[in-house]
């Protein structure tokens, strides 16, 4: 409800907002994940029968093998293998490898053999990926050193990102590229989990009868449960401090998570953590948290533990389903390494092992970081990945299919359009200012959504309208002789004025989200968690400005009672990107002036250093088309000044063969004072 103003208050007051703005995005992307979480724990809760769990778990794997289509990573593959050194330790010895997991991918295995002196080959074998981090550390050195002493051989290896595989592989900065290509990064820490089950199980002195067992801590406890749902070589899994209920930790908390555990609709399409644990297929699992560890506490990964038991329970295995409390932190320690061999004898060859006491090494070694390099090649990475996809893609050239492409990456769109936005003004908030009047709006839709909008008509708008967004925020191209002052005319009374619609989309202006707790951390990041966390949900966050952007232009056609042709729809730096892009889902405005917009997503995806905000990296947006692509099947004239690259450069020379079009006119420059008189004059005459 809109107050009154009251006889303290300023006349120029905007209205009063529903709720606080700063958290209206994230709140948005939260209330979204939580509702498809409710969906898949409302169907759970109706499976009573073993046949109905065992079908629900194999939907699961489906959809999970599904999302991993791009690249895929295959059972049994068989990859190239190289045996670079062998070392003589006291208790066991190292092999290193180079074992081909994807084509061109390689990874740096390292294999840890039993003293054969004490343990025959074959060995039963335990895979061990390693979380984000290099195989280096304790919590990677020393679980091998405890295997290895209970005749497991062990292999460990870099995941991408980290180590000797960190060039190309960043796994934020690299991984999102992936959502605007259709690529899950996910993969390429499966491949190298699953490639390295290939390998132990085809090497002569490995028992694979009974299985392969997989352990890791942190990302590599979350990389064995989603290899165990893959996999059914599998047959033991131990991941320690790897997660949470989803509800808690990345939804609620505002943890930016990796876009590797956040792919493209996750939460869409029903796998959650729980779900994750419940489509591995029933293999015995062994959950390992530290009483220490802050972040992934022991009492949360009880609760997750209880909300999969039930399925344990309904078919008959709720033993094979453990958790285990540490005293440590957020680590893997030698205490978790020996119940682990523990639990792998007690479930793997049909327990014929159980017996065995677990020997503990008299001595556990950390070896130098450089004695565990092999110095794999360059070859296949994330970035390098998303860099060929770009190459091999085509650009589109069919206006209509476009349209509907753009309208698709919008869920819900044509509900979304018919139910429109309605504005809210404050009570005598107009201002007059010599030829227009000024006033602060909200576009609302519903009680938890809301645009932030300034507007600025004259009281006849002869020269139409320009609907304008600014990644700045509304005001940044208003204030202090702002140039859209002089877009609107307000000082000319000899030329014909327009209405300017200056408006705040999701996550920009006064709906900036605010910064939470575990933004303090450099992988952390405002839009990190809302583009990771809107992937997730399969509603991003550009999917949002894009659908809002061309609700806007509804609003003003329907409210103000103008006709397309009328409306030039422009923006600035993403806003601009997204303008261009609301101009093609719309099909019939008077014109687009971009102001130094974002030029190519594909850029996003190929360049070496992109300093943009990860919430602007729209999933399966190259799917459709480019924005270079859309302005050119424009029937509507098009203005674009200064556009710039993924790291902010402005292209130059380039800019011209990038956009073309018969009406799309382009002016290199940044946008000084002479770029503004071009758009001056260009707004007059189109």
């Amino acid at each position: 409800m809109i107050r009154d103003v009251s006889v303290s208050d300023p006349w120029y007051l905007p209205p009063a907002p529903v709720a606080d703005l700063r958290c209206m995005l994230r709140r948005h992307i939260a209330a979204r994940a939580l509702r498809q979480l409710e969906t898949a724990a409302q169907q759970r809760k109706r499976l009573r029968t073993p046949d109905q769990w065992r079908a629900y778990a194999a939907g699961i794997r489906r959809r999970l093998a599904a999302s991993l289509a791009a690249p895929s990573p295959q059972l049994g593959a068989k990859g190239r293998v190289q045996v670079r050194s062998r070392r003589e330790m006291n208790g066991f010895s190292l092999e290193h490898v180079w074992v081909e997991s994807l084509p061109g991918c390689w990874m740096n295995v390292t294999v840890w053999k039993p003293d054969p002196a004490r343990f025959a080959p074959p060995w039963p074998a335990v895979v061990t990926p390693v979380g984000h981090n290099g195989k280096y550390n304790p919590s990677e050195q020393h679980p091998p050193q405890v295997f290895a002493a209970n005749g497991y051989l062990t292999v460990s290896f870099d995941p991408p990102g980290f180590g000797e595989k960190a060039a190309g592989n960043n796994h934020f900065e690299d991984g999102v590229r992936g959502y605007m290509t259709g690529q899950n990064p996910l993969a390429f820490f499966i491949a190298d989990a699953l490639r390295a089950v290939d390998y132990v199980l085809a090497r002569p002195d490995v028992d694979g009868r009974g299985g392969v067992g997989m352990t890791g801590v942190s990302g590599g406890g979350f990389t064995s449960v989603i290899c165990a749902v893959l996999d059914p070589r599998i047959t033991a899994v131990g991941p320690s401090c790897f997660g949470l209920p989803d509800e808690a930790h990345p939804i609620r908390n505002g943890y930016a998570a990796c876009p590797e555990t956040l792919w493209f609709n996750r939460f869409g399409h029903g796998l959650g953590l729980v779900d994750l644990l419940i489509g591995a297929r029933f293999t015995p699992m062994l959950l390992m948290a530290g009483s220490r560890d802050t972040v992934l506490t022991a009492p949360r990964l009880r609760e997750l533990a209880s909300a999969a038991r039930p399925a344990y329970v309904g078919v008959g295995r709720a033993p094979a389903l453990a958790l285990l409390v540490d005293d440590c932190g957020h680590e893997y320690t030698a205490a978790q390494a020996r119940a682990f061999v523990a639990w792998m004898r007690r479930w793997q060859n049909n327990g014929r092992d159980r017996c065995l006491p677990v020997r503990m090494p008299r001595r556990l070694v950390l070896l130098p970081e450089a004695d565990l390099r092999s110095h794999p090649p360059a070859g296949l990475t994330m970035a390098r990945a998303a860099a060929a996809w770009v190459q091999a893609r085509r650009p589109s050239t069919d206006a209509a299919r476009v349209r509907r492409g753009l309208a698709g990456l919008i869920p819900g769109w044509s509900a979304d359009r018919r139910r429109g936005l309605r504005a809210v003004a404050a009570p005598g908030s107009k201002a007059t200012l010599w030829v227009h009047t000024l006033q602060e709006l909200s576009l609302r839709d519903g009680p938890g959504w809301e645009l932030p909008a300034t507007a600025l008509c004259p009281p006849r708008p002869e020269g139409g309208v320009l609907v304008f967004f600014d990644e700045r925020g509304r005001w940044a191209a208003l204030h202090q002789w702002g140039w859209l002052n002089r877009a609107a005319g307000v000082f000319s009374r000899g030329d014909r004025p327009r209405a300017v619609l200056t408006v705040d989309l999701p996550g920009w202006g006064d709906t900036r989200p605010l910064p939470g707790p575990f933004d303090v951390v450099g992988w952390g990041g405002v839009d990190r968690w809302t583009g990771y966390m809107s992937a997730a949900t399969g509603e991003s966050v550009m999917a949002l400005r894009l659908r809002d952007a061309v609700r806007t232009i509804d609003w003003v056609q329907r409210t103000w009672r103008v006709p397309a042709q009328r409306i030039t729809v422009g923006g600035f730096g993403l806003g601009a990107t997204i303008a261009g892009l609301a101009a093609g889902l719309h099909g019939g405005i008077g014109g687009a002036l971009l102001v130094e917009p974002l030029a190519e997503f594909a850029d996003l995806a190929r360049a070496a250093r992109p300093t943009r905000p990860h919430d602007a990296y729209f999933p399966g947006i190259l799917a459709v088309a480019d924005l270079p692509e859309v302005l050119a099947l424009q029937r509507a004239p098009v203005l674009v000044l200064g556009p710039r690259d993924a790291a902010g450069a402005l292209l130059g020379a380039k800019a011209r063969r990038t956009f073309r079009g018969r009406r799309v006119q382009v002016l290199p420059g940044a946008f000084d004072a002479k770029a503004e008189t071009a758009a001056l004059a260009w707004l007059r005459t189109h």
